[in-house]
């Protein structure tokens, strides 16, 4: 009996929170779940950027490093 009265009230609990979230959040779900949320399409105002990368400097090769030197770092 007490279990039964226990399970009651933990679904009570859950369809409430449920309730509450859809209430809070309801529209944002159905507006993703048609596919018109603002997250899904970028915002107008941004327009893709190209970045190109040149190496101008040729890569630098490893330094003889000093106990001293090491110390200080």
């Amino acid at each position: 009996m007490l279990a039964t009265v226990a399970t009651i009230a933990l679904f009570g609990f859950a369809v409430a929170m449920l309730a509450r979230f859809a209430r809070n959040d309801g529209g944002k779900i159905l507006a993703a779940l048609s596919g018109n949320s603002w997250l899904a399409q970028p915002p107008a105002s941004v327009r893709p950027v190209t970045v190109r990368f040149s190496q101008r400097y040729p890569a630098s090769r490893p330094m003889r490093v000093r106990p001293a030197m090491r110390a200080a770092a």
